[in-house]
């Protein structure tokens, strides 16, 4: 009997032993996979851009007095102030930075266009948009592998997906789906505008077309009913992603004079899509866009043959709209196509596609483009009012889809339109007392553009309010952003400097724009903040040189670039950095140039080559953030504003912190473990002591 009672014990014992066990190995688990007891949820809005500090764009100012109710509501509910962008003040970098805690050495993305070694300099072989330039895991990766459902909306450097399940939805020039930018189709005969433009027709100067130039000619082909005109009617063709859409244009006036002020758009020439004023958009169509896979849309890229193009060809049904921005004279015309930016190869999983587009129609995702295309004309400026109230919209309806019917624990959402209304050509010059325009309209003419600009932040605020509105007591709600912007009132042309020095060698393209002569050049500046050394040229795969002969050439471009002034004596360069010196800004040595240059306030540095060779010219953008010292410059300070369980209330933080505290303090307040170490400390004034 005792031995079997031992036994019994034993046995109880050793089961005792083995749920002990399995309950710690499971609790370590929990622990090791930065679990926290509570479940937390997190809506964090980064909008691009939104520039924040206490001088002219004073957001919390504005808030107090009742223009923005929800940013006073986090105020009210939480913590708040001001933060500080990592160098340079670009997109890419400083949203890898908030995501991960950590300086551009570390998470690897330096710039938007990265040049590596062993490519050749013409090409851009990694985009710090996409997610495969970042070499540290991500915000939104750490808290999926803590077991949280994670949705992604619009965040640079999010796609390629690096989430396993959750939703991703259009990580912008990611490099990831099928994207069709918004297109701008313009007079062939317009030369003097082919001229301004140059090089910035395409994203980011080298990939798919952002304005095309189409010559316009008698009508051919028509057997839909033709509309009258007073002038001869013309035909414009729109075509474009191999979908066939064609505009006729007529003179509606009979006053003599050829004076067109009407298109009437058509998919096949027999029937009608819409009838259009000069500053009028149809409703959104039908259209089918065809993308060829094995097509590289970034120039100097290597090409398959066309055959090899045309069999790997996706169709998509989706839907486009049409603008009239500017008719006139006989064969001048500026027509602005929309394509619906959603489709099912730019979201994960594959259905939310269909769901979306339920909830928020045709998407919109962000006004005008990089280079911006709507800043030519006076008519540009109501064109992109327009589609900048359309991405709030799309936005507005999609967060209301993603926080109200979607299953998730974090919601990421970000919204590219700030930036480009606050660098755009029409606002900031004239609002911020250093640009050189502000002195150029009135009082009244000011403020009618400060209510413009309000407009902008009351829609971040309506976002905030549905936020708010829809957070659980166990919820956080977090406002921040990238940088801020200031004016822009002088371009550097460096690549002009550098042919004058006999450096850099330019050849005309096909459209009789300068380009850049690899073979014949020695030196070169690329966006957005680098400058390129190799004493004999720099054509073929790139290394960088060494020897007497480079570092004398390199002492020798230093010098040029120290001692450039602009006619009033002032000079652009801000501070220089060589390639080894790349860690004194935190920037990785192999993803820089031979040279690192920040610009001063009021200059932005432009890769373009001109016949004319000029150096300073007067910019026709007014607002700007790349390359300039953020730590420098306040107008490139952001937004920060937390609400949530352990945040403190009321309280406005007593100094501007760094972009690199954000993560660190989220994750804190999360209870989520980080895989490595942040190059920053939680800010601890901001979380309550537990008594």
């Amino acid at each position: 009997m005792n031995s079997l009672r031992l036994k019994r014990w034993t046995a109880i014992l050793a089961a005792a032993l083995l749920l002990g066990t399995s309950i710690f190995i499971l609790a370590r688990r929990h622990t090791a996979s930065g679990s926290h007891e509570r479940h937390w949820k997190l809506y964090w809005f980064v909008p691009d851009g939104l520039r924040a500090e206490p001088d002219v764009f004073t957001i919390y100012k504005w808030a107090s007095e009742g223009k923005l109710p929800n940013i006073k509501r986090m105020m009210e509910q939480g913590s708040y102030g001001y933060s500080i962008p990592v160098f340079p003040s670009h997109t890419p970098v400083n949203f890898a930075s908030l995501f991960t805690g950590v300086q551009p050495a570390r998470h690897g993305v330096a710039d938007g266009p990265i040049r590596i070694r062993d490519y050749p300099l013409k090409m851009v072989p990694r985009s710090g948009f996409s997610s495969v330039a970042k070499t540290i895991d991500p915000f939104w990766y750490t808290l999926e592998q803590a077991g949280r459902v994670v949705s992604l909306l619009s965040i640079p450097g999010s796609t390629p997906p690096e989430l396993t399940s959750g939703n991703v939805v259009k990580g912008r020039w990611g490099g990831w789906g099928m994207e069709f930018p918004n297109i701008i189709f313009h007079s062939h005969e317009d030369a003097d505008f082919r001229h301004q433009l140059g090089w910035n027709d395409k994203v980011f100067q080298l990939e798919k077309k952002l304005t095309e130039f189409v010559k316009a000619r008698a009508p051919e082909g028509w057997t839909a009913e033709m509309q009258k005109s007073f002038s001869p009617a013309r035909e414009v063709d729109l075509s474009n992603w191999e979908a066939p859409l064609f505009a006729l244009l007529t003179d509606s006036s009979d006053d003599g004079v050829e004076n067109y002020d009407e298109a009437h758009v058509s998919h096949d020439k027999k029937s009608w899509l819409a009838h259009l004023k000069t500053g009028e958009w149809s409703d959104w169509f039908p259209i089918r866009l065809s993308y060829r896979v094995q097509k590289n849309y970034q120039d100097n890229l290597p090409q398959r043959l066309e055959l090899e193009q045309s069999m790997a060809e996706i169709g998509f049904n989706t839907q486009a709209r049409v603008r009239v921005v500017k008719l006139g004279k006989k064969d001048f015309f500026r027509l602005r196509v929309l394509y619906d930016g959603l489709n099912e190869s730019v979201v994960v999983p594959p259905d939310l596609n269909d769901k979306l587009h339920r909830a928020a129609g045709p998407m919109v995702d962000f006004v005008d483009n990089f280079p911006p295309q709507l800043i030519y004309f006076t008519e540009d400026k109501e064109a992109f009012l327009d589609e900048f109230e359309m991405s709030f919209a799309w936005h507005k309806r999609a967060q209301r889809y993603f926080l109200n019917e979607v299953p998730q624990d974090v919601f990421i959402q970000s919204i590219y339109s700030p930036n480009q209304m606050l660098t755009s050509r029409w606002w900031m010059g004239y609002l911020d007392p250093r640009g050189a325009r502000y002195a150029e309209i009135s009082e009244s003419e000011r403020e009618q553009l400060r209510e413009e600009v309000l407009v902008l932040y009351k829609h971040i605020d309506e976002m905030i309010g549905a936020a708010l509105d829809a957070r659980a007591p166990d919820a956080y709600v977090v406002l921040s952003s990238d940088h801020g912007a200031v004016p822009l009132n002088y371009e550097v042309k460096l690549n002009n400097l550098f042919a004058k020095k006999g450096w850099l060698t330019y050849v005309k393209d096909a459209q009789g724009v300068p380009r850049v002569d690899w073979v014949k050049t020695k030196v070169v500046f690329l966006n957005m903040n680098h400058i390129f050394i190799r004493p004999d040229n720099l054509s073929g795969n790139y290394r960088p040189a060494s020897g007497p002969a480079y570092e004398k050439l390199r002492a020798e471009v230093s010098k040029a670039v120290r001692e450039l002034k602009d006619d009033s004596g002032r000079a652009p360069l801000s501070a220089l950095h060589t390639r080894e010196e790349a860690s004194t800004w935190g920037l990785p040595t192999d993803r820089v140039g031979d040279l690192i240059i920040a610009n001063a306030s009021g200059y932005g540095w432009i890769e373009d080559v001109t016949e004319d060779l000029s150096v300073f010219v007067p910019s026709l953008k007014s607002g700007y953030k790349q390359a300039i010292l953020p730590d420098q410059e306040r107008g490139l300070w952001t937004p920060f504003a937390i609400v949530g369980p352990g945040v403190r209330k009321g309280h406005a933080l007593s100094r501007p912190i760094s972009h690199l505290e954000q993560y660190p303090t989220v994750m804190k307040l999360l209870g989520v473990q980080a895989p490595y170490s942040a190059d920053a400390q939680a800010i601890s004034e901001i979380i309550e002591e537990t008594p």
